[in-house]
């Protein structure tokens, strides 16, 4: 879930403990549990119950602003879809999976990502840039599927996992360090 309040969104940091992506700074969210199968959106309803146990803001309403699915190298999958709410409670920490939650402008974040002081996976780098130059009604319009592809070339793809059409060619990836943590942080 990305919350927005203001001009600013919340990142939490996830616990080293994690097994996929320690040290990461992300929106609230998990997974999809047997409870979210009874609403006509389970992933709608997720991301709201998520919200709730891990930062304890209530969502009345939210969007779907873009979804990502993990490469085929990884030996983890995910098919994440992100939704946007705007709220005004700045919420508190109450889940054990991060270990500390901030508010900054999308603008900041990925300002202090390049410095090296925020690691950030990919797709929430994405979604920041997005948010940051203002394309939120763009991607709510039409929310493809994206799938990070590796070229025989090195480069990258980046498909829509529903057709296959290529969506952007770009020269670098996710990297292993994004999701196993040894990423090192100033």
């Amino acid at each position: 879930m990305v919350l927005r309040r203001s001009d600013q969104v919340l990142l939490l940091r996830r616990s080293l403990t994690m097994p996929f992506a320690p040290g990461m700074h992300v929106f609230p969210g998990g997974g999809v549990a047997p409870i979210d199968h009874s609403s006509a959106d389970p992933f709608r309803a997720c991301a709201i119950r998520e919200t709730s146990e891990e930062v304890d803001i209530v969502v009345a309403e939210c969007v779907l602003f873009d979804r990502w699915i993990t490469p085929e190298i990884e030996d983890r999958r995910y098919d994440v879809s992100f939704f946007l709410a705007d709220v005004q409670d700045e919420g508190r920490l109450v889940t054990t999976e991060a270990d500390h939650m901030l508010w900054l402008s999308p603008a900041e974040a990925l300002e202090r990502h390049q410095l090296g002081a925020l690691a950030l996976l990919r797709p929430t780098q994405i979604v920041l840039e997005d948010l940051a130059s203002g394309r939120v009604e763009a991607n709510m319009a039409s929310v493809a599927p994206k799938l990070p592809r590796l070229r025989a070339d090195g480069r990258w793809d980046v498909v829509d996992a529903n057709s296959g059409e290529v969506l952007v060619t770009v020269d670098d990836g996710p990297t292993i360090s994004e999701t196993d943590g040894r990423r090192s942080e100033s």
